[in-house]
């Protein structure tokens, strides 16, 4: 019952009534922000989880005990995922994948889900026998658990079996972020198959800078940083293998052994419907259990996936899903194949669409440098502010071609300011609160108002010396012009340092070279307003140039540390307000320069030029 309903029926009998019921028929799975961990609770649970990862693939001990209160702390952690590539991973208690839940047959499972990410977020007990309101799916089961909540699931393991708990929110993103790990139920009383050496193969993906999924992982690492699977001669061995790709199907090959899937998504397969394999297809969420006896001769055997680019990183190997069974007491020559074998992408492949091949990232000082030089290439374009002797024709067409720019970068600012709150809007349609959006439009209207009043108080006051005849001159138009494409310039400049940050150099080179060729189309389009009717000089271009440009510079270093929407949105917004001012005040000066008809060409022309170094940025994914 909501807010209103009780204020209109005026009954405090029916409220307490109500407050009551809901009180008593509560699930524990809702928010209980009482139940937030401290610091100190949050050190304890990514150590423990850090104690786990250090053991994998082997699963850790059941713990004692028939309630099993675990916590579980969503959270963005550096993750290096193969040599030189760390990503911002999205963690359970800050490894990658989270802890390996193992319990018994029976046990009472009791969650504390704190959320510290950035966006809502769910947890789904893949294959578990949970109730309906503990399922993790939101809006079909529970209300999205938002940034700062902690939540409570609990519900009792009646099933033994592999199984996997997961995020079911922003599913492509984040699971491909790290968002995953498995839940082990042993069974109440031992089972008839006994094994020497029980196992952990959990395959998962990335998108590393790429629309598609580009490296992949065993337990969280990409060859050659995977862990072997030790056996001694005669072990028999059960191998859990999961996969919680985003999408890829992996079909998973063991040299020198035979093995039989003894289990299929959590339940058993009878004895009789085995049979020996060498290759097993697995897809997104299903789980298989192999056997094996270690009757091989010992040494090192290949494990990894047949599909040949999932044993790549990011278009480069040997990578990606490869690791082995290791004969203890045999040499270990597992990592000596990155140095014996290649393996290319092949010709127009890099490594994932949209993204390129990733590598470590860049350094900070590297990074800053190649912004700057992005931003400075706004001065390529500034000598048409220099151009003397133009006839009132050339004048028109470049003034009417600055405009055409400038429409071009007003659409294609308020598209991208656009976005995040289109996404923030859809995701109220799935129980998540609308305050996100509300803040991204008040920002989005605040941005607006203030570059365009902004611009309007400061041709006023700051831009007098500017003005002939109660109209701004052309250099206080390029100036006005230069303020309002340096607001644009900062957004790009995040572009640029998140990408080195992350280690998506490819993709960081190209926005450089992009961002750097639409600088020079903004650099034209400040100089528009000055050739032919204004003398200038090299200072003044100079910091015509500086203003326009040196913004592209500042968004990389804030870039290279984070990046947020409001803070995209406030600076697209901003410049989007200015450009709109300035369209204004060009558009009043081309009617008193005349020549409608040549204007009209200058305009169309203008937004191709635009639209055509914007393809740059597209090409590049940006």
């Amino acid at each position: 019952m909501n807010a209103k309903f009780l204020s209109r029926s005026g009954s405090v009998a029916v409220a307490a009534l109500v407050i009551a019921l809901t009180v008593f028929h509560a699930s524990p799975a809702r928010a209980q922000d009482d139940l937030a961990p401290t610091d100190t609770q949050i050190a304890q649970a990514e150590s423990a989880a850090h104690r786990d990862f250090d053991l994998l693939p082997a699963l850790p001990a059941v713990t004692a005990g028939h309630l099993k209160t675990i916590r579980l702390i969503a959270e963005v952690k550096p993750w290096t995922v193969a040599p030189g590539i760390t990503v911002n991973a999205w963690t359970y208690n800050g490894t990658v994948p989270g802890p390996t839940i193992h319990v018994r047959q029976g046990d009472r499972i009791r969650v504390l889900f704190t959320n510290l990410l950035p966006e809502p977020t769910t947890i789904h007990w893949h294959g578990l026998n949970v109730p309906a309101d503990m399922d993790g799916v939101p809006g079909m089961s529970q209300a999205a658990v938002q940034p700062g909540q902690t939540f409570v699931y609990e519900f009792t393991a009646t099933d033994p079996g592999t199984y996997i708990y997961h995020t079911h929110y922003d599913d492509l993103f984040q699971l491909d972020s790290g968002l995953y790990g498995a839940f082990v139920v042993d069974p109440a009383k031992p089972a008839k198959d006994r094994y020497d050496r029980d196992y952990l193969m959990l395959v998962s993906s990335w998108r590393i800078h790429s629309s598609s999924e580009n490296y992949f992982s065993i337990d969280g690492k990409s060859y050659p940083l995977t862990k072997p699977f030790l056996v001694r001669k005669g072990d028999r061995v059960r191998l859990r293998t999961i996969d919680i790709s985003g999408t890829e199907f992996h079909t998973m090959h063991l040299h020198g052994h035979r093995f039989q899937i003894v289990a299929i998504d959590g339940q058993d397969v009878v004895p009789a419907q085995r049979q020996n394999m060498v290759t097993v297809t697995i897809g997104p969420g299903e789980t298989r259990d192999l056997a094996f006896t270690a009757n091989a001769q010992p040494g090192t055997w290949m494990v990894h996936c047949h599909v040949a680019d999932h044993m790549m990183n990011g278009g480069v190997g040997p990578g990606g899903l490869i690791t082995s069974i290791q004969y203890e007491g045999a040499p270990d020559r597992q990592t000596s194949m990155a140095t014996a074998d290649q393996m290319m992408a092949m010709p127009g492949d890099s490594g994932g669409e949209g993204g390129g091949a990733s590598g470590p990232p860049l350094n900070q000082t590297t990074t800053i440098i190649l912004g700057g030089i992005a931003g400075l290439t706004i001065f390529f374009g500034l000598p048409f502010a220099a151009m003397k002797n133009l006839s009132s024709k050339g004048i028109a067409f470049l003034n009417a071609t600055a405009i055409g720019v400038l429409f071009f970068l007003l659409y294609d600012i308020l598209k991208q300011a656009g976005e995040p709150i289109g996404a923030a809007l859809a995701a109220t349609h799935v129980g998540v609160s609308a305050a996100p959006f509300v803040t991204l439009v008040a920002t989005y209207l605040i941005g607006l108002t203030i570059g365009l009043v902004g611009l309007v108080i400061i041709s006023r006051f700051a831009l007098d010396r500017y003005k002939s005849g109660g109209e701004i001159s052309p250099m206080g138009l390029a100036m006005t012009i230069a303020l309002g494409i340096g607001s644009h310039n900062f957004s790009e400049g995040l572009a640029i340092g998140q990408s080195a940050a992350t280690g998506a150099v490819q993709l960081a080179v190209v926005l450089i070279i992009g961002f750097g060729l639409h600088n020079m189309t903004e650099g034209f389009g400040i100089a528009a307003p000055l050739a032919g009717r204004a003398p200038t000089g090299f200072w003044q271009i100079l910091r015509l140039g500086l203003i326009g440009g040196a913004p592209t510079f500042l968004g990389t270093v804030v870039g290279y540390r984070f990046t947020s929407p409001i803070l995209s949105v406030a600076f697209l917004t901003l410049a989007a307000g200015a450009i709109m001012w300035v369209i204004g005040e060009m558009t009043s000066a081309g009617r008193r320069i005349g020549h409608k008809e040549l204007a009209a060409f200058g305009v169309l022309a203008g937004f191709i030029l635009g639209f055509g170094t914007d393809l740059v940025l597209a090409s590049a994914g940006a």
